[in-house]
């Protein structure tokens, strides 16, 4: 076979073994979430199918199987069907870009490099595709909310729309810090600068790094910014009128992309398959990329089992007026360091600078919640009140008796406390 055909059979074969694991890590992610949130609320977990409880995902999958697809009467029915699929077709092809080791893991060969542990990690331009993949997703979103023929599922996939467009600025500009220390888009190439400087870019990138972070939880609708989904307010959001396995197809492709976001962060920040100045370990680099990963996956269930969902309007404001300019600084910062700063110190003077800005930002935000909670007012039991809340006296009435019923006298009505 010639060195194409090669590729192209490697590519193929590469592409069904990448479906085929994160298909199974979704489910068993959902297992997992289930098991950590219940440890973290002091109870047990699904643990009744198969040993220890690792067949519930099957039992899951089963169950979605044989549900009845309920198919509105006003729906548009091509839109209504095609928009789960888009979203899990979308969170598949982002995936595609993650390397998941050197593309010499395997030897110098054209035939080894075509079996590198990637499906295109070697693309030139690989963050910059998988930023415009992703903003993709919320077109299955809004198709499916607009679909349905609900009011509730349109509001719903209006505030993901909104929501996703608002915090991909950050993600962008968040990203573009690294991307000038590294000084190419190819996904390998920021790993291999990264052992070439000896640094991960999450110490030369500190605040870039939290506001990745942020922007991509939000990103992704989990809590506490899961609001195209607020069940208090939207029913279910875009969900509303989805059933079965239409509805588990959604659910595929947000803990996909969780993976997803989770791998970007382990490549940019945090040195991909590599650890230290090391290549990872030899013929198998992705244990340690897995690690990686399975961290930042834990922190995703750990926000969710800890943090109330915000508000709407609290949300936009945070990103636009908040995130937004914090990555802006950061930005010009990192422009100014990597033009004027000799190459072996530019990693720690954006250690320093990063560090500083979180500090002031802490320091600030701390003072402000101080100066809030003087101003609450404090109801009798000590709970502190909000802002919204107004404590107002109410004196007692005297009302007359009513009349027909022989009962003498006036009715005093006590106040409330």
């Amino acid at each position: 076979m010639s060195t194409l055909a090669w590729q192209i059979v490697a590519t193929i074969v590469k592409g069904g073994i990448a479906i085929f694991a994160l298909l199974t890590a979704f489910a068993y992610m959902t297992l997992v979430e289930r098991r950590v949130v219940a440890r973290m609320q002091s109870r047990l977990g699904p643990n009744r199918v198969g040993p220890f409880g690792l067949l519930q995902p099957l039992a899951d999958a089963l169950k979605m199987a044989f549900k009845e697809q309920f198919v509105p009467a006003r729906a548009r029915l091509l839109v209504f069907l095609i928009a789960p699929c888009v979203s899990v077709f979308v969170a598949l092809s982002a995936f595609a870009v993650i390397p998941l080791g050197d593309t010499l893991t395997w030897g110098s060969g054209p035939i080894a490099k075509a079996w590198a542990p990637s499906v295109a990690g070697t693309l030139n331009v690989g963050l910059l595709y998988l930023l415009a993949i992703s903003s993709l997703a919320v077109y299955g979103i809004v198709l499916g909310g607009w679909s349905s023929g609900n009011r509730y599922s349109l509001l719903g996939a209006l505030r993901s729309a909104a929501q996703m467009v608002s915090y991909e600025v950050s993600i962008g500009l968040s990203l573009a810090g690294a991307l000038m220390f590294a000084g190419t888009l190819s996904m390998v190439g920021i790993v291999h600068e990264q052992v070439h400087l000896g640094i991960w870019f999450v110490l030369a990138q500190p605040l870039g790094f939290v506001l990745y972070g942020i922007a991509a939880v939000a990103e992704v609708n989990r809590a506490p910014f899961d609001l195209p989904e607020a069940e208090q307010e939207l029913v279910a959001g875009y969900l509303t009128e989805f059933s079965g396995l239409r509805w588990s197809l959604y659910q595929m492709s947000e803990y996909i992309n969780m993976i997803t976001v989770s791998s970007l962060a382990a490549t940019v920040y945090f040195g991909g398959w590599t650890i230290g100045a090391n290549s990872g370990i030899l013929g198998v680099p992705f244990v340690w990329y897995v690690i990686k990963v399975f961290i930042f996956l834990f922190v995703f269930i750990w926000l969710r089992a800890t943090l109330p969902r915000i508000r709407y309007d609290r949300l936009m404001r945070f990103g636009w007026q908040v995130l937004l300019p914090l990555a802006v600084a950061n930005l010009v910062a990192t422009a100014i360091i990597v033009t004027l700063v000799p190459t072996a110190a530019q990693g720690w003077v954006g250690l320093l600078w990063g560090v500083g800005v979180m500090l002031i930002g802490t320091l600030v935000y701390a003072m402000r919640r101080r100066r809030m909670t003087r101003a609450v007012p404090v109801a009798k039991s000590g709970v502190a009140l909000p802002d919204s809340v107004r404590l107002v006296r109410i004196e007692p009435t005297v009302l007359p008796a009513p009349s027909g019923r022989g009962v003498g006298g006036d009715v005093r009505i006590p106040p409330r406390s």
